[in-house]
């Protein structure tokens, strides 16, 4: 059931005037009627570390009720490499610390087996992209400008079935030189992100001044707008929604570009490194819009 300590109240008794509060949601709770849009995406989250098993748990799966729904849901998999918001790590008596040192703390909702994980990536500074591809050179590396893409392994979830695999493959192949002192090495849980985009050098304008802005906070919903034009093509074919992509991307990788350059430095560590095939920094790599339309566009 519901947890008044975590979960929203409806109608909600703290809207009214007294409380200086106004035009939030007053109607009655709407569990399971509600329509809800075909894609999410969402710019933040906490670390594993700060919430209970058993709501993360819990909450995990009320990600699976909108991915059987039609729906994605897309989280950012955080900007500071293996450490989590705002650069922590944890100390061994289970604390915060600096970020200097201690163990990977991963994130949550990212760890989450029914959410889409997003890291990002960033242009290798100095690459012409058009002569890159051109002549078959990789122009993409894991984003190293001002943040750095978050990834690792969960320490609640154990890793689904669509991605048992890639794990083992990336463990057999690739394996990191720490242990269980700094991150789940058990090869048995939930690694993230599962794909990645571009998160570095987007231009917003802010009050009429333009400036740059970086993070999976942008690389997020660009994967987002990429999911809502498939829906879209499937739609003018008298198609469904995609919902939830996980199963079908990692059955086929070869619909996103494979990043192999770059790491997710934190903790006091270089982090993980990047490399073929999926990876705890970039995932499974960022889209190739075509081939992933195609895909999708051949599914029932």
């Amino acid at each position: 059931g519901d947890d008044p300590t975590q979960d929203g109240i409806y109608p909600d008794p703290y809207c009214n005037a007294t409380n200086g509060l106004t035009g939030c949601y007053t109607g009655p709770e709407n569990c399971g009627g509600y329509s809800a849009t075909k894609v999410i995406s969402t710019s933040y989250a906490y670390n594993e570390h700060d919430l209970t098993p058993f709501y993360e748990m819990r909450q995990c799966n009320e990600y699976m009720k909108l991915g059987m729904m039609g729906v994605s849901v897309l989280y950012s998999s955080g900007d500071y490499g293996v450490a989590g918001n705002l650069g922590q790590c944890i100390s061994p008596n289970g604390t915060y610390n600096d970020g200097t040192s201690g163990r990977f703390n991963p994130s949550f909702p990212g760890t989450c087996p029914y959410i889409t994980s997003i890291g990002a990536t960033q242009v290798i500074p100095g690459t012409n992209v058009v002569k890159a591809l051109a002549s078959g050179t990789e122009p993409e590396e894991a984003c190293q400008t001002i943040i750095y893409s978050g990834g690792g392994f969960s320490d609640v979830f154990p890793f689904p079935a669509y991605q048992a695999s890639a794990v083992h493959d990336w463990f057999a192949n690739y394996p990191p030189p720490y242990g269980p002192d700094r991150f789940n090495n058990s090869q048995q849980t939930r690694g993230f992100p599962d794909i990645s985009a571009n998160g570095a050098n987007y231009v917003v304008a802010v009050n009429g001044r333009f400036a740059l802005v970086y993070g999976t906070s942008a690389s997020t919903p660009t994967v987002g707008a990429i999911l809502t034009l498939i829906n879209n093509e499937r739609f003018n074919h008298g198609k469904t929604s995609i919902g939830f992509i996980n199963p079908t991307l990692y059955a086929h990788p070869e619909v996103l570009n494979d990043i192999t350059l770059g790491g997710n430095q934190g903790c006091g560590t270089p982090g993980f490194s990047s490399a073929p095939g999926w990876d705890p920094v970039t995932g499974l790599g960022t889209p190739n819009y075509p081939k992933m339309k195609d895909l999708f566009l051949g599914l029932p």
